[in-house]
């Protein structure tokens, strides 16, 4: 033992100890920040984060919009190149009287 603690004195011996005391200070502290929980606790406005995702889904929209192909390939139909028949035009005074005749019978059935 005596061999031992020549080599040794007090003051190095409590700067050992200060550092060893010390690093573990700093070990605890390490320790404790990777053991937090990350996000908890944190306040989040729900509504912003709502309206965050609804633009994130728009975006996404749009871009699959823009990439929509083979629309220059769809078939149109042609327009006919035949006209349509022609009914011949009642007469203003036909119309009047059929009216009348509308009202009359309604009228009788009341």
């Amino acid at each position: 033992m005596k061999a031992a603690h020549e080599n040794m004195d007090i003051d190095k011996v409590d700067d050992l100890m200060a550092d060893i005391t010390e690093q573990q200070e700093v070990a605890q502290e390490i320790s404790d920040v990777i053991s937090r929980p990350i996000g908890f606790g944190d306040e989040f406005d729900e509504d912003d984060l709502m309206a965050e995702l609804e633009e994130l889904e728009q975006e996404e929209l749009d871009k699959n919009l823009l990439e929509i192909q083979g629309a220059e390939d769809v078939p149109l139909p042609s327009v006919p190149s035949t006209s349509l028949p022609s009914r011949p035009a009642k007469k203003k005074e036909e119309e009047d009287e059929d009216d009348m005749a509308d009202l009359e019978a309604w009228a009788a059935a009341n």
